[in-house]
């Protein structure tokens, strides 16, 4: 696919994806029902995420971040613990960038005939500062953020990352959307480079934390209400004036 790329127009190539998803990721994804065989829980005795067993390789964590909360910043801690490096990915605006297959942009998300586009208020660069202003507070040294504009899986590749992680709220509410975006990830590695499928995990945030998603995080700043329970003390006024008359 990356050799049809070169040879096609951008919007040529766009159609050609479509195609390709329709026929086998779209499919895959409607039969693939059943839940993940793992994903990493909050240990409510434990007060924490079960204690990784040894430091792993590098690993790619990918998400819209629009804004950051306290859901994303435990998962990072919890990620920086596990793996010896930490690769935090802010996907760009598909309208600018045709070709873009990655989680966080979702130029194709769940249907091959959507036209949905993701649109953010506030640009990416952005987002990946108030990112890196809270990394010390948590402990994360081993996290690096990056602005992305291509498929999330070719920065796994470079980064020499095994694994691909996705935070949710709980299967049940985010099951459907990431299931398309795991399927998308075996099949698109093969397809578009031949190289092997990337593997989709999990991790649920923690319970006190499942009421918070960055669309609540919005509708807070626009109303003027307070944050405070939702965003980390150390970004929290990054994220009110990075939003502030946006929305």
């Amino acid at each position: 696919m990356d050799v049809v790329k070169r040879r096609l127009d951008p919007r040529s190539y766009v159609k050609l994806v479509g195609s390709v998803e329709g026929c086998c990721v779209a499919p895959l994804a409607a039969l693939w029902t059943s839940p993940p065989a793992s994903v990493v829980r909050w240990d409510l005795a434990a007060n924490a995420y079960p204690a990784p067993s040894g430091r792993k390789g590098p690993v790619v964590f990918a998400g819209s971040f629009n804004p950051p909360h306290h859901g994303h910043m435990e998962i990072i801690r919890y990620l920086s613990k596990a793996f010896s490096e930490v690769h935090i990915v802010i996907g760009m605006n598909p309208n600018k960038n045709f070709g873009c297959i990655s989680w966080t942009c979702r130029l194709l998300h769940r249907s091959p005939c959507s036209k949905r586009r993701a649109i953010y208020p506030v640009s990416p660069e952005t987002r990946k500062q108030i990112i890196e202003q809270a990394l010390p507070f948590i402990g994360a040294g081993n996290a690096k953020v990056w602005v992305w504009g291509d498929v999330i899986f070719k920065l796994a590749q470079h980064v020499g990352a095994s694994a691909l992680y996705r935070g949710i709220r709980s299967w049940e509410e985010d099951g459907k959307a990431e299931r398309y975006l795991e399927v998308q990830n075996i099949c698109w590695p093969m397809i578009s480079t031949c190289g092997g499928p990337f593997g989709t995990y999990y991790v649920e945030a923690p319970p006190r934390y499942s009421f918070i998603s960055s669309t609540l995080l919005r509708a807070r700043l626009k109303s003027g209400e307070s944050i405070d329970d939702i965003v980390p003390a150390c970004v929290a006024e990054a994220v009110r004036q990075a939003y502030d008359g946006k929305l």
